[in-house]
């Protein structure tokens, strides 16, 4: 009787081919094999799709540096006009340059002054510090004039800006994270407006890192600031004379000389 129930326990179980519940060793492989290229086409979307989400979130947050830049101009009381499509700053009627002139206005000085802590905010905050990388000063000038005297304008314009913007009283590590900021391109001849006053425009360009680029500001070389060579503001006559300390030594070829000329 033991012997019965016994053969009936075991044969309860029937491990053979025809038991349906029965995975052959194939069929498994062949399942392991179909989730191994599941999981591969999921990531290979992933990642195909990563630099678009990645570029999405730029101009997200691009677009948010601009907007924090607009609401932080209007608090500040400053008539500026953000461009969101070329990233431009037009700082408008209150800072344009007179004709044949590279001297500012003092309110136009004062407007840049004031602009400077809102550069640095929007710089400082986490869509700033990832994206921002510098900050292009052009100089404009009208059509009036031949094309090289207007790109002596156009620079001297541009040179003006740049020491007004760093003329604002800052602690030093500001003021070096400023310099590193700021940037003059040249002259720009070629950007000229429907009229005479509008084309004498102070105007910036904000540059914004690409995806996957680091940034290649350098920091400058711990100098000096020095002063102006220009009189930036109007009413001001000469640009700053350099220092001893500015100006340095002579040659050591042209001490030789002047030792030379004053011996008996």
């Amino acid at each position: 009787m033991m012997v019965s129930i016994r053969q009936g326990r075991r044969s309860g179980v029937d491990e053979g081919p025809g038991n349906p519940f029965w995975i052959s060793y194939a069929d498994l492989m062949t399942a392991l094999v179909m989730l191994f290229l599941v999981v591969m086409s999921i990531s290979m979307v992933a990642i195909a799709s990563r630099p678009m989400v990645e570029k999405r979130q730029r101009a997200g947050d691009i677009r948010m540096i601009l907007t924090q830049l607009d609401l932080m101009a209007e608090e500040a009381g400053l008539d500026l006009r953000v461009n969101h499509e070329d990233h431009s700053i037009n700082f408008g009627d209150k800072a344009r340059f007179a004709f044949n002139s590279y001297q500012l206005t003092p309110e136009a000085v004062e407007t840049l002054r004031a602009f400077v802590p809102v550069l640095l905010e929007a710089r400082a905050g986490a869509e700033g510090e990832q994206w921002m990388e510098r900050v292009h000063i052009e100089g404009y000038t009208d059509a009036a004039g031949s094309y090289l005297y207007n790109v002596d304008l156009s620079l001297k314009r541009a040179q003006s800006v740049l020491c007004a913007l760093l003329s604002v009283d800052l602690p030093p590590e500001k003021l070096r994270r400023l310099q590193e900021l700021l940037i003059i391109d040249g002259a720009s001849v070629t950007a000229i407006k429907s009229s005479p006053e509008e084309s004498r425009r102070v105007e910036m360009r904000l540059e914004f890192r690409r995806v996957g680029d680091a940034s290649s500001v350098k920091r400058p070389p711990d100098l000096p600031m020095g002063r102006c060579a220009l009189a930036v503001e109007e009413g001001k006559k000469g640009g700053a004379k350099p220092t001893a300390g500015e100006v340095g030594r002579l040659p050591a070829w042209l001490d030789l000389f002047r030792e030379q000329l004053l011996e008996p």
